[in-house]
C-alpha cells in the first residue's frame, strides 16, 4: 500500500434486519433510468454534506436544491422531503451491507476464512467507493429521526452478528485459533471501517487491492497456528546412523 492512498486528517438487541417497511425507505428505491439514478445519488451526497456541516434540522430542501443547481420543484422528482434523503443514506450505508452479508452467510461451499475474507473485501470496496457517506452517516447518528433509528441499529447489529458467527464457525472447525469471537469481531470491523478515514482515491491502489491486504491481515491474525514439528539435527543424524546400522546388519544376512 502506498502513502498516496493515505489521507490524514454495537447497539443492543438481537433483532435481525427486516425488509424496510417504512414508506420513506420504499419510496427512495423508485428510480426510472440511469440519469435519474445519477442525480439521485448526487442529491444524497450533497444533502449528507449539508446535514453534517449545518445540521439536519437546519438544512432545508431549498438549500439542497441550490447546492446541486436544481430548482426546488426538480428535487421533488427524486425525493418528497429531506426525510426521504436521509432514509436513502441510511439504506445505502447500513441496510444494504447487512443484506449482502445475509446472502454471503448462506452461500454453500465456503470455509469460514473464505467467507470472512470475502465479507471484508466486499465491505471495504463498497465503503471506499461511496465517497464520504460512511463517515458522514456515523457523524449523523445523533440526528437520525426516531422512526429510522431502529432500522439503522438492527442493520448495524446484524453486521456485528455476522462477524461473530463466522469467527465462531472458524473456531469450531479448527480453522481459527480459540479466541473471544466478540472482541475479534469488533477488531475486524474496526480495521475495515477505519479505511474510510485515511483512504484517498488519488492513491495508486484500488479499493479491491486495499481490501485484499486488510482481509489478509484479519484472516492471518485468526488462523490456527500449529506447533512446529521441526526435529533437532542431532536427533535426525542419530536416526540416520541407526537406520544405516540396521541396513548393514541386514546385508550381512544375505547369501
Amino acid at each position: 500500500m502506498t502513502d498516496r492512498n493515505i489521507r490524514l486528517h454495537v447497539p443492543d438487541g438481537d433483532e435481525k434486519p427486516d425488509e424496510p417497511t417504512t414508506s420513506l425507505v420504499r419510496d427512495t428505491r423508485a428510480v426510472s433510468n440511469p440519469r435519474k439514478e445519477l442525480v439521485r445519488e448526487q442529491l444524497i451526497d450533497i444533502a449528507a454534506e449539508l446535514f453534517d456541516t449545518k445540521g439536519y434540522n437546519q438544512t432545508g430542501i431549498n438549500e439542497i436544491a441550490k447546492a446541486i443547481g436544481l430548482g426546488r420543484s426538480a428535487v421533488y422528482h427524486y425525493f418528497r422531503n429531506k426525510e426521504e434523503i436521509l432514509a436513502a443514506l441510511v439504506e445505502s450505508e447500513a441496510l444494504t451491507p447487512s443484506h449482502q452479508l445475509q446472502e454471503l452467510q448462506h452461500l454453500p461451499g465456503l470455509t469460514a476464512a473464505e467467507r470472512l475474507r470475502r465479507a471484508i473485501i466486499d465491505g471495504i470496496v463498497r465503503r471506499l467507493s461511496a465517497g464520504s457517506r460512511f463517515i458522514l452517516l456515523s457523524r449523523l447518528e445523533a440526528q437520525i429521526p426516531d422512526d429510522l433509528m431502529p432500522l439503522y441499529n438492527r442493520s448495524r447489529r446484524h453486521i456485528y452478528d455476522f462477524y461473530v458467527e463466522v469467527i465462531n464457525e472458524g473456531i469450531q472447525s479448527g480453522e481459527f485459533r480459540t479466541i473471544d469471537a466478540k472482541i475479534a469481531a469488533f477488531a475486524v470491523i474496526g480495521m475495515a471501517n477505519w479505511t474510510s478515514r485515511w483512504y484517498s482515491p488519488q492513491g495508486a491502489m484500488q479499493p479491491a487491492e486495499i481490501g485484499a491486504i486488510i482481509a489478509d491481515f484479519a484472516v492471518q491474525s485468526l488462523l490456527c497456528r500449529h506447533e512446529s514439528t521441526s526435529v533437532p539435527v542431532a536427533t535426525i543424524k542419530g536416526a540416520i546412523d541407526e537406520l544405516q546400522a540396521q541396513i548393514d546388519r541386514l546385508k550381512q544376512t544375505l547369501p
